[in-house]
């Protein structure tokens, strides 16, 4: 190796080894340090520096003595649970269906399957309204058929419902996955000793995925305890504490109460994290060949139509809000009968005028996060992958907890950490783009990481040998090899942006008001018309993003939610 050759590699260290100081020192102001703001502020009464004398337990000494503090509490306990309950009862089946029964169009359900995930609860959570309300139209329908309607859609009923039908896809894609994964030659031998269906599915199937059932459940628990949308709408009186941060701040402006909250809601979250994390050790399924393989196996013709009729029977029923919304854009008259009797372009001629603003707000806001995260992303995947920074633990849990804590969270942990101080961003653009940066960062830096890890690192040392520097070998050989991957990454991230509401609800300005906001708006106002509008091109414009991802990164739109 020549002078130069040897020279290039070590003057090339201290590049990587100066951007991973920088990732790590971005990650600490805009992702650790506002949640350590939001940690010490919740310590703090309102209006008070925090300081070592000023410390008290006041705000959480609320639980104790307010009952709508404890109402909120134990509301969001019971919701989640009963939410999770839920979703798992509709997703057992037809997990099990999905793996052990040949169904026709199996990538058509697990593709309609991810479609509660990608539209915005909140908007499902109004069209719930229009069907099952006082006035919705299958109670009136109800009403003139049967002589009676069903039970108020307002309170916990209407927020477990949609909770559990926006979030059961989390539940029956890792039990789809991990029936996958389990080899169907230990059922068989059950089957062959001569034990029932009923005994191999109790004794056999279901104990080799318990690990993965649970891990399932806690992620829906954790989504339906941060969730603002869902109880916003549909709760009423029914408060939990998301809903509770949220009039802590609007309607008192008190951080340092809602920096309360918001701890104890982390709370919940980190120890089902940690309950996450105890499973997920401990959820490799064993076989006796040593290998995996799923496999339909032969059933009755009677059983596999009853197992056809329920997959596609939960298909519907949870996709029915996204239905409801786009046929109600489209509805010029629509009273008490199931169709609408009069269809057109209206509403969306209404909204045509009023789009362009929020529209190009959501735009410019989620474009210029995703940016952000593409840039971060990479930069730090591939410092932490190649062992070019120190902590890289740290740097990791930095990334990640943001991700899993509910958005209402983190739009607190800004205002606390930049409302007053040095750094003042509140009612900017800037406090948007970087709370919307540390929410979705994870999805760029997970799938960069994966893929810089796939990649032979000889390839990146033959071109430091051959004399190019890091930011030429970066450019030249990384990414473009990595790139299907980042991009599919970043459209994830934009898509997901566009119909974000717990962060924005919060941080957003009159001059920054988005897509999501303009249809909450609608929503509150009761002009469910020009809310179904807007939410049906917010849907596709989803949709569309979320396809041209998954495209990109070779995988179906169900994996990318894995």
């Amino acid at each position: 190796m020549t002078a130069a050759g040897r020279a290039v590699p070590g003057a090339g260290r201290l590049t990587p080894l100066a951007i991973g100081a920088v990732a790590a020192s971005i990650a600490l102001l805009f992702l650790a340090y506002p949640l350590a703001s939001a940690v010490l502020g919740a310590f703090v009464r309102n209006g008070q520096p925090v300081a070592y004398a000023n410390l008290t337990l006041a705000n959480f000494e609320r639980f104790l003595i307010s009952a709508s503090y404890q109402r909120a509490l134990w509301h969001s306990l019971i919701a989640g649970a009963a939410a999770t309950l839920l979703a798992t009862t509709l997703s057992l089946p037809m997990a099990y269906a999905l793996a052990r029964v040949a169904m026709p169009l199996r990538a058509t359900i697990m593709g309609l399957s991810v479609l509660p995930l990608i539209s915005p609860p909140f908007i499902g959570a109004y069209a719930w309204i229009i069907l099952l309300g006082n006035n919705g139209i299958l109670n009136n329908l109800m009403r003139q058929w049967l002589g009676f309607g069903l039970p108020s859609i307002y309170g916990f009923p209407g927020v477990v419902l949609a909770l559990a039908l926006s979030y059961f896809p989390y539940v029956f894609l890792v039990l789809q996955g991990a029936l996958a994964a389990v080899d169907t030659h230990i059922e068989e031998a059950a089957t062959v000793a001569g034990a029932s269906r009923w005994r191999v599915l109790r004794t056999v199937t279901l104990p080799m995925i318990l690990p993965a059932t649970a891990a399932g459940m806690l992620i829906v628990f954790i989504k339906a305890i941060g969730d603002f949308g869902v109880p916003s709408i549909l709760g009423g009186e029914y408060q939990v504490l998301p809903t509770l941060i949220y009039y802590q701040i609007h309607g008192f402006f008190n951080l340092n109460a809602a920096a309360a909250i918001a701890m104890v809601n982390v709370g919940l979250t980190l120890l089902a994290l940690a309950a996450l994390g105890w499973i997920n050790r401990r959820r490799a399924v064993a076989t006796v060949t040593g290998t995996a393989r799923s496999a339909s196996r032969p059933v009755p013709p009677a059983l596999r139509c009853v197992a056809i009729g329920y997959v596609w029977l939960v298909l519907v029923v949870a996709n029915l809000p996204q239905v409801v919304t786009v046929l109600y854009s489209f509805s010029e008259r629509w009273g008490d009968t199931l169709l609408p009797s009069v269809y057109g372009l209206e509403n969306y001629r209404r909204i045509a005028g009023e789009l362009a603003g929020p529209a190009f707000n959501s735009v410019v806001l989620a474009g210029a996060a995703t940016l952000v995260c593409l840039v971060f992303g990479a930069v730090t995947a591939q410092a932490v992958a190649r062992g070019r920074i120190v902590g890289r633990w740290a740097v990791d849990l930095v990334i990640m907890v943001p991700f899993v804590l509910p958005g209402l969270v983190i739009g607190v942990a800004y205002l606390v950490a930049f409302n007053e101080g040095p750094l003042v961003l509140t009612g900017t653009a800037t406090i948007l783009v970087l709370a919307y940066f540390t929410r979705r960062v994870a999805f760029v830096y997970r799938s960069a990481n994966a893929a810089i890890l796939q990649l032979d690192h000889r390839l990146e040392e033959a071109s430091s040998i051959c004399g190019a520097s890091w930011a030429t070998t970066m450019r030249r050989i990384t990414l473009p090899l990595i790139a299907p991957a980042l991009l599919a990454g970043g459209i994830l991230v934009f898509a997901t942006l566009i119909g974000e509401i717990s962060v924005t609800v919060l941080l957003y300005s009159a001059k920054w008001k988005t897509l999501t906001i303009a249809i909450y708006e609608y929503l509150l106002g009761n002009d469910i018309a020009k809310a179904s509008a807007l939410g049906t091109v917010t849907i596709i414009l989803t949709l569309a993003l979320v396809a041209g991802a998954s495209r990109l990164a070779g995988r179906n739109m169900a994996d990318m939610f894995r």
